[in-house]
């Protein structure tokens, strides 16, 4: 398809079922068609928190739900077809971000035009194919769909994830009076995989160290699965053994532990509001950098060159130089060496530092 024909395109069909920071991601993608091509119409095959992580996106006329767990391949196949069918989508092309064998079969049953990448598994089922390049951001590699449409890639170098604010009401309004006029700083001590996860510990020394030495007020945030993790960050930065203020009430009004107590239209509401984000590898990272939020974001068993950093204007990374990092695309577990240096080596202290060289006139030092 030459440029000329990509402006007679009439629909896009997005199929984007990863994980809930993958989705995030792919919005680059709607924006860019959006802003560019605004006479296309963009149509979303996607999980169901994919579907409420993106509901009422302005960028999408439709997000059609595929309940990988539920229901059969097949049977949820034709149902999409059904939908599919009954939308008027003229020329048309599906665009599968998604490289597993389970989408690649979705796509071929539904039945449109298929771009997908060559590293998918069974790719060859699509209609055409583009190479997956490693060395750029995943939200200009999903962009890189569009290249066999004709699309230029440096038209969309500059593409940034994006989210509007849902405002939720009773959480938005709890922080915007627990923030108090002061600077807001998130922590997300939290992610599926276990070697992305900087210690708990870690993280209640580091809020410690910035309520002792600066004005701002912290909010925790995680899932239920991590509320665990949570707490240990609450108790430490709220402890009296802590020494980290002379009153102990005084500085539990400093956090505000909202982890298990959010839903995903909260975090629409929440991150508008963060001066910084303090976070792992995964999903807030991506929700902070939809919102243009200031960003440092700690890696251990993976990099940022595998495509997944953040993507904030002010964001930086807390890292260090290991040879046997990245051990895996995702990061497993558990460190297969066994000493898990990637994390541990890494002392609140120092990310401490990174704070206050990304964001200094954000977090205002009082010593």
């Amino acid at each position: 398809m030459r440029e000329s024909e990509f402006h007679k395109l009439q629909s896009i069909v997005w199929l984007q079922t990863g994980f809930l920071g993958d989705i995030v991601i792919t919005t680059a993608a709607f924006r860019f068609v959006r802003e560019h091509y605004p006479h296309i119409k963009q149509y979303l095959i996607t999980t169901p928190i994919g579907a409420a992580a993106l509901k009422g996106h302005s960028d999408l006329d439709k997000t059609l739900v595929f309940d990988k767990r539920a229901k059969s391949l097949c049977s949820e196949a034709r149902r999409l077809k059904r939908e599919l069918s009954a939308l008027s989508l003229g020329a048309v092309w599906m665009l599968q971000t998604h490289k597993s064998f389970r989408s690649s079969f979705l796509c071929r049953l539904i039945g449109l035009p298929t771009v997908t990448y060559f590293e998918t598994q069974c790719g060859f089922l699509a209609t055409r194919r583009v190479f997956r390049v490693a060395v750029l951001h995943e939200a200009q590699r999903i962009l890189l769909l569009l290249e066999a449409l004709g699309v230029d890639r440096q038209e969309f170098q500059a593409s940034r994830p994006f989210l509007e604010v849902y405002s939720q009401g009773a959480i938005e309004s709890q922080v915007r009076a627990f923030a108090s006029g002061k600077p807001l700083v998130a922590f997300a001590p939290g992610s599926v995989w276990g070697t992305k996860r900087w210690p708990s510990e870690n993280y209640g020394a580091l809020a410690r160290i910035l309520l002792k030495s600066c004005d701002a007020n912290l909010l925790i945030l995680g899932s239920k699965d991590e509320i665990p993790a949570a707490e240990i960050v609450e108790k430490m930065a709220v402890d009296l053994d802590g020494n980290v203020a002379s009153d102990a009430k005084l500085s539990g009004q400093r956090v505000l532990n909202l982890a298990g107590k959010t839903n995903l239209d909260d975090l629409r509401a929440i991150f508008l509001q963060l001066n910084l984000l303090v976070s792992n590898d995964s999903s807030p990272l991506h929700y902070a950098s939809a919102f243009r939020t200031p960003t440092l974001a700690i890696f251990g068993a993976t990099v940022p060159a595998l495509g997944f950093g953040p993507l904030a204007p002010r964001a930086a990374i807390a890292e260090i130089a290991l040879d046997c990092r990245p051990c895996s695309a995702h990061g497993p577990q558990s460190c297969p060496l066994g000493h898990f240096r990637c994390m541990l080596d890494q002392s609140p202290g120092s990310v401490a530092e990174r704070v206050f060289q990304l964001a200094p006139e954000l977090v205002r030092r009082m010593d």
